[in-house]
């Protein structure tokens, strides 16, 4: 098993346990950047919120190849590499961009809102083991940045 694997299958994930794997889809994986929501963000259409957060990163030449990456987790890894190489953007604020990926998002599926409109008030974890900057991290410390986020834009929203 690759580190990348452990960084989406969780620290604790045994490849050699012969237990059963739950997986489980809810309406809440749609605040997920890996949903199959498609984002338009300064006129180009992305795959989903992740190809266009990743794209945005990158340096321009790497452009077309986030976009072209036929699933959220390739976009991803194709940022990755970018970044080992040093083909990032020089600058660039992360918490502002995803904000403004997440409000294309929001403001291009209505079942975005629903999906906030339900949830109320409660709080919203990104509960990812390993990412302690936008989920919670394994021990619930993490900054869960994008919980906040979606939680600021749950606040936005006018009035029913």
């Amino acid at each position: 098993m690759t580190k990348l694997d452990n960084f989406f299958l969780g620290l604790d994930f045994d490849a050699n346990s012969t237990e059963p794997i739950n997986f489980i889809e809810t309406r809440l994986m749609d605040l997920s950047p890996f949903s199959a929501h498609e984002v338009v963000l300064i006129g180009v259409t992305y795959k989903t919120a992740e190809h266009a957060y990743q794209a945005q990163r990158v340096a321009p030449e790497m452009h077309d190849e986030v976009v072209a990456a036929s699933c959220p987790l390739d976009a991803w890894r194709v940022a990755q590499e970018c970044k080992e190489k040093g083909l990032m953007q020089e600058e660039y604020d992360k918490d502002a961009l995803m904000e403004q990926v997440f409000r294309a998002k929001l403001e291009q599926h209505p079942d975005i809102e629903k999906v906030l409109r339900v949830a109320k008030d409660r709080e919203l974890l990104k509960v990812f083991d390993t990412d302690y900057y936008w989920g919670t991290g394994d021990d619930g410390s993490g900054e869960n940045k994008m919980g906040k986020l979606w939680m600021k834009l749950r606040s936005e929203l006018p009035s029913e």
